[in-house]
């Protein structure tokens, strides 16, 4: 991809996709517009927590998006548990568009609207499973 993401969203998108690539492990029919969808779906979910709107966690009725579904709320999880990300939280350091980073929920809009973007880019290199077959050689499992 030709926009490398800010070095400060790296560890988050790192974890993210480590997730992806288990579950697609796990789930090998799973393709690269399920696991789009799945990043939109949270992407409009912190963006609206971010505004203070109550909502119900992203889900699925099919059973590989919800294993990614889950995977993906148990990584963010375990990093909100750790303090992984809290340093990016308003810190003069870390400024987006010449702006803080006011909350988590605004860290992990941006993660994932930087996924979505990498997410189509490989999809449209390597077809239905580019973007999980480049991640999955990228990333260990």
């Amino acid at each position: 991809m030709s926009s490398f993401p800010p070095e400060y969203l790296q560890p988050c998108l790192f974890s993210i996709e480590q997730a992806v690539v288990v579950t697609y492990q796990k789930f090998p029919q799973l393709f690269d517009k399920e696991v789009e969808e799945t990043y939109e779906l949270f992407k409009d979910f912190y963006q609206q927590l971010a505004k203070g709107k109550e909502l119900y966690e992203p889900s699925s009725t099919k059973v590989a998006k919800q294993a990614l579904i889950e995977a993906i709320l148990e990584t963010l999880d375990a990093r909100e548990e750790i303090g992984a990300d809290e340093s990016m939280i308003l810190n003069d350091n870390v400024l987006a568009g010449g702006d803080y980073i006011h909350s988590l929920e605004d860290l992990y809009a941006m993660c994932f609207k930087y996924l979505i973007r990498s997410a189509r880019f490989w999809r449209k290199e390597g077809g239905r499973t580019g973007y999980l077959k480049f991640i999955s050689s990228q990333l260990p499992g």
